[in-house]
């Protein structure tokens, strides 16, 4: 396998020119806008170059490769960033996470095709990079951005970063510059987006006017252990359809044989993880020279619900003399004396 490093310029270049229409529809689907994508000019990366490029606010793509990551920067003078991603909702973030996806697909090459995923937008691009740290050989690539008045702008690729995690990662503002509530008698006043700061310490009941201030809950703060959990790696499967066939009939299958359902052609394909649990149905796509899903509809996993007992101290040790029931099977009286 080559390596990831500024020599790989020429990979990344036709990877561009052989994805560059679909993640150009990948963009309209995403913010509505209309654009081409051209590789330009690439080489060896140069920190103080791009401090001067990318001292502003824009969409980062992070595409991890193993231990190392490609970055992927749009800035926000290019005008193609909506406002919606600075602060996105639910449908906000899917609708980023799948546009990462589909970059990752079309624009990586082959030879270094991303495992994992994200967008987010940062503050400062060149300092998003220099947190990643770029390795001393790494590489960028230039892409062209033409919209629909003529007129074009410049994105950029930069690979291989040895902190990938960190590209994403804004640091958080001073206390100074965060909006404070105000606070009664003696009681400190609450931060919004940290912890509670009255969970440990008895101040009182602050009474704030007002409702009180949202909490914001990421990945993470969750403990150690539920992050990993996350991580666990479940089987995926799509399914085109499904039928019921004679055991007769499934040992005369052969080469040529064709295997008729009677689901149509159009419907929806269904997505199982696990042990055949059904999560969303999705439309099958061509992405690059791969093939694909697009989710259409998330699924809800049936709700199941077990009658709990309540018993008595003590009722455990006592053995039932009454006749039990299974399934519908009839009563029949222990007592033989009657």
């Amino acid at each position: 396998m080559p390596e990831l490093n500024s020599s790989a310029v020429d990979s990344f270049i036709e990877a561009v020119k052989n994805g560059a229409g679909e993640s150009a529809s990948a963009f309209v689907r995403t913010f509505g806008t209309t654009i081409t994508l051209e590789p330009k000019e690439g080489g060896a990366f140069d920190a103080d170059e791009f401090s001067t490029k990318l001292h502003e606010k824009g969409l980062a793509l992070l595409l991890q490769v193993g231990t190392q990551g490609i970055a992927v920067l749009i800035p926000s003078s290019t005008g193609l960033i909506p406002t919606w991603c600075d602060e996105p909702d639910a449908t906000g973030k899917s609708k980023l996470s799948t546009f990462a996806q589909e970059w990752a697909m079309n624009l990586a090459p082959e030879d270094f095709f991303p495992e994992d995923f994200k967008a987010a937008v940062i503050q400062d691009l060149s300092q998003g990079l220099l947190r990643a740290m770029p390795e001393l050989n790494a590489g960028y690539l230039e892409i062209s951005l033409g919209k629909e008045d003529g007129t074009s702008a410049a994105a950029y690729m930069v690979w291989a970063l040895s902190s990938p995690d960190q590209l994403l990662d804004d640091p958080k503002p001073a206390v100074d510059d965060i909006p404070q509530a105000p606070s009664i008698g003696n009681a400190p006043p609450s931060f919004g987006g940290q912890a509670d700061p009255f969970a440990s310490t008895d101040f009182g009941t602050p009474n704030f006017a007002g409702a009180g201030m949202p909490q914001r809950h990421r990945l993470e703060d969750l403990p150690g252990y539920a992050r990993s959990a996350l991580k666990v790696k479940i089987p995926v499967a799509t399914i085109l359809a499904r039928a019921r066939k004679p055991i007769k009939t499934v040992l005369e299958l052969g080469v040529g044989s064709i295997i008729q359902f009677d689901k149509s052609c159009d419907e929806m394909l269904e997505i199982e993880v696990g042990q055949s649990i059904v999560i969303a149905t999705a439309e099958a796509v061509k992405v690059g020279d791969k093939f694909g899903f697009r989710i259409n509809t998330v699924v809800l996993p049936d709700e199941r619900f077990r009658r709990v007992e309540v018993r008595r101290e003590g009722e455990y040790h006592v053995k039932s003399d009454s006749p039990q029931i299974i399934g519908k099977a009839p009563i029949k009286s222990f007592d033989k004396k009657r």
